[in-house]
């Protein structure tokens, strides 16, 4: 576990997060069409700020080590399942919230945009 914390630390480091606003992970356990939605208005939101969209295995990892500790506020976890426990899902499959309203008002809608 040690190892995999250092390579996940390593991750952030490599891409010189410290240095963004805003940083969206991306995990590939939504829908193409969701992901895309959230892209965008990540980045209309955003505006000129200083942003990366961080997708694939390094948005596991980034996720991973996060979730044992929430060392920033600056991280955005784009997905309606994880980290586990997130039932975002749920307000989708019932009903009660669109897509569209879930992006922008559960994911995006928690950041303060200075």
């Amino acid at each position: 576990m040690e190892l995999q914390i250092e390579q996940w630390k390593a991750i952030w480091q490599d891409n010189s997060l410290d240095d963004m606003d805003y940083i969206l992970l991306i995990l590939h356990n939504e829908n193409h069409d969701f992901n895309n939605r959230l892209c965008m208005a990540f980045n209309a939101k955003v505006g000129n700020k200083r942003k990366v969209i961080i997708e694939g295995q390094e948005a596991y990892d980034l996720l991973a080590l996060y979730t044992i500790y929430a060392f920033t506020d600056k991280l955005i976890i784009g997905s309606l399942s994880l980290p586990h426990g997130r039932k975002l899902n749920n307000l989708l499959q019932c009903g009660i919230a669109t897509e569209d309203e879930l992006i922008n008002d559960i994911i995006l809608g928690g950041v303060k945009w200075n």
